[in-house]
């Protein structure tokens, strides 16, 4: 079971090529010009970072979360902070596919119903990262770790 888990781990680290990217076509505009872009070509620079960011989030997801760090300390350290934290995280997730339904549907421009693909992939690498971040809190917090057990027995 140990080696599935470094497996999964080992497959986090394709993140990084699909951040590259994403910063690659978020910054093309500004390396190459504005004056040489029209609004869809900018506008597809930034679906494919959306899509980028979301499928580098997906494999941000896979990674082994069972080490402790000082920053972890400090945001699911302590069980008031755990819960904003995953408030905020479900507000987020919330908003980004409040915003993909509404570009999709009702956007006036055809640019920005081609956006809606991109923001959608990125919500869905949110909704891995929340997952992460449950089990993060998992660690952190012993009684979250008692009372989700329970419930699945």
């Amino acid at each position: 079971m140990d080696k599935t888990f470094k497996i999964f781990h080992y497959a986090s680290f394709l993140q990084y090529p699909f951040i590259i990217a994403a910063l690659y076509y978020s910054y093309k505009p500004i390396i190459i010009g504005m004056d040489d872009f029209d609004k869809a070509e900018l506008i597809s620079n930034y679906n494919l970072v959306l899509l980028f960011s979301g499928i580098a989030f997906s494999f941000a997801s896979l990674a082994d979360i069972r080490k402790r760090t000082k920053l972890g300390n400090k945001i699911f350290g302590k069980q008031k902070n755990a819960k904003r934290w995953i408030i905020y995280m479900c507000i987020l997730v919330l908003m980004t596919f409040t915003l993909g339904i509404y570009t999709m549907y009702f956007a006036k421009y055809e640019e920005l119903k081609d956006l809606s693909i991109g923001i959608f992939v990125f919500g869905i690498g949110i909704i891995g990262l929340l997952r992460m971040n449950l089990e993060i809190i998992k660690t952190y917090q012993p009684e979250w770790k008692k009372s989700t057990t329970a419930d699945t027995v």
